[in-house]
């Protein structure tokens, strides 16, 4: 069974979201941290709760208004045959159009027949599952047993449980049922008085799941020092089958690394539940280094049986999807809207490529457009500067700096971004026209993108030494030079077409000189990367207590560009 449409109401941060599902096994949400991504997997694990007794507070609600019912609601395809009974869901089914998205309250020949199944909690927080159509409001109860058929499980932090052969854990649904109860009471006499003299007999059907589970391990790359095999942990034995749990040797799994676990959980499930499986994997990338994130992802790739819903903070992971796999969610105010990386809307916009050379960005609630590393290290300083006077940083705001190497590429990107509903900020050089001209310019902000480019066709180089007061002009001359070793008087003179004393104190302020220290910065690269140009506000930045710097172009499009980061 697959999820085809997902509705949510009322539950955590999300006030409400509705989102059609296009085709696909694997969907990775991405976007800021605090946008309900998790709380959308949870949704999902709720509606499918294996058991009778799901517990629910106050804080479920959305801002804990317990007058105004959780709802949540899942829309089901590829369904088993026995939910097509008019004695269980036939007479609720409804149809699914995957070409336009669309759900009919009817089915039909040419739709695939779903089932929409309700979860609805009251201030009371008893919980009441039921299948539901338009036809048929009021529904039928949606048993637990059948919210099993789905097997529908997350992959959290804590998984020892996972390692044993408990009720509905994986590794039970992997061993032959007919033979669990029968092997344990073996297996409790056994450690009653020798437990590795029985262990051919009565723990051989637990041990060729062992080995097949150490198979998986190795194919993942989770390290096997030994052998797997079922052993008592004597931390939880009991004659219950929650006390048999998977060991490497001696070695309990349940004490392997966190991402260990996780990784080899998701291939035991995947090979446990062949007949079909709905998997919540919250934030893939949790306890695993970048190769072994690739080898599980393509893992779960080649798995055909079940459909994959997963988050992430890590740029690796997003490198290794394609923008098929791909989804934004953006929070406002609990409204929840998701859009897909890969939609037709996007497609001028080659978000793809985008991705793999700015993944950090995709995780940003906002983004700033910086046409080189010059302007991501000067803006850095910014922020620092604004921190000492007790402003909240860009990290507070959600805001990333992305360095696109070039005038050439900020129009497109800015426009990939603003397509996706990220707000997005620019700041650029005024000098190279025919890469970023003022026509470029009016069509972003036309579509709602904050611009902010040097007046005067200037570089950022030669905008500051224009407009800041003359002591921080020598100070920038003091550090290409002294502390940065430039030969920054060759570089002046040079522009200059000149000669001048080597001695700054003899430097009088002069606009030609200006220009010329101006063009030399910007010809010689005295700042053109992250950490120069952080080192070159800090060493400006009591410029910005003059009140006639701070009607300069510099300063003053620097604080406009703050303003834009401040508005929410």
């Amino acid at each position: 069974m697959k999820i085809r449409k997902l509705k949510i109401n009322n539950f955590r941060g999300i006030k409400e979201l509705e989102w059609d599902l296009p085709a696909g096994d694997v969907i990775c949400l991405i976007g800021k941290g605090d946008s309900a991504k998790s709380t959308i997997l949870e949704s999902i694990r709720y509606v499918f709760y294996p058991q009778w007794n799901l517990l629910l507070t106050d804080s479920d609600f959305y801002q804990c208004k317990t007058n105004d019912p959780i709802v949540i609601e899942v829309t089901l395809g590829e369904l088993s045959e026995e939910f097509f009974s008019l004695n269980k869901y036939g007479k609720y089914l409804r149809g699914w159009d995957a070409s336009s998205l669309s759900l009919s309250d009817e089915p039909d020949s040419h739709l695939e027949s779903v089932l929409t199944v309700r979860l609805t909690v009251g201030k009371n927080l008893e919980p009441k599952w039921t299948a539901v159509c338009d036809r048929n409001p009021d529904g039928v109860e949606f048993r637990t047993a059948d919210r099993q058929k789905t097997n529908a499980s997350i992959i959290g932090i804590y998984s020892e449980k996972q390692f044993s052969w408990a009720n509905g854990t994986p590794l039970s649904k992997l061993t032959e049922t007919q033979s669990v109860k029968e092997s344990l009471a073996d297996a409790s006499r056994v450690a009653r008085s020798s437990f590795e003299t029985h262990r051919s007999t009565a723990l051989k059907n637990f041990d060729e799941t062992a080995q097949l589970s150490e198979e998986i391990a190795k194919l993942l790359g989770v390290p096997v020092k030994d052998k797997y095999k079922a052993h008592l942990d004597l931390n939880s034995i009991s004659i219950k089958i929650g006390g048999l749990t998977l060991h490497d040797g001696e070695i309990p799994l349940r004490q392997l690394g966190l991402g260990s676990r996780r990784m080899l959980l998701c291939g035991i499930q995947q090979r446990g539940l062949q007949e079909g499986h709905i998997t919540l994997f919250d934030e893939i990338e949790f306890g695993l280094e970048p190769h072994r994130i690739a080898r599980l992802i393509k893992h779960i790739r080649d798995d055909k049986t079940g459909q994959y819903f997963l988050t992430t903070h890590s740029p690796t992971v997003l490198r290794e999807l394609t923008v098929k796999e791909l989804f934004v969610v953006h929070n406002n105010g609990g409204s929840v809207r998701i859009l897909q990386t890969s939609d037709k809307g996007f497609e001028e916009h080659g978000v793809q490529g985008k991705m793999r050379s700015s993944a950090e960005a995709f995780l940003a609630k906002k983004v700033i457009i910086c046409e080189g590393a010059t302007e991501v290290g000067f803006l850095r300083g910014f922020d620092d500067y604004q921190l000492s006077k007790n402003k909240n940083p860009l990290s507070y705001r959600g805001a990333a700096l992305l360095d696109v190497h070039g005038a050439a590429k900020i129009k497109t990107m800015a426009q990939a971004f603003n397509s996706l509903h990220y707000p997005t900020a620019v700041l650029a050089d005024g000098d190279a026209p025919i890469h970023f001209s003022e026509d470029d310019e009016t069509e972003l902000r036309e579509i709602g993108v904050d611009v902010q480019v040097w007046s005067d066709k200037l570089s950022l180089e030669e905008r500051a030494m224009m407009d800041l007061p003359w002591d921080n002009v020598l100070a920038s001359v003091k550090l290409a030079g002294e502390e940065l070793s430039y030969p920054v008087f060759d570089n002046i003179c040079s522009a200059l077409k000149k000669s001048i004393d080597s001695d700054l104190e003899t430097l009088i302020d002069c606009i030609e000189l200006r220009v010329a220290i101006g063009e030399a910065a910007k010809k010689s690269g005295w700042f053109k990367d992250i950490t120069r140009g952080d080192r070159w506000f800090r060493t400006i930045s009591s410029a910005f207590i003059d009140p006639v710097f701070l009607e300069s172009d510099l300063a003053t499009k620097l604080n406009n560009l703050w303003a834009w980061v401040e508005r929410d």
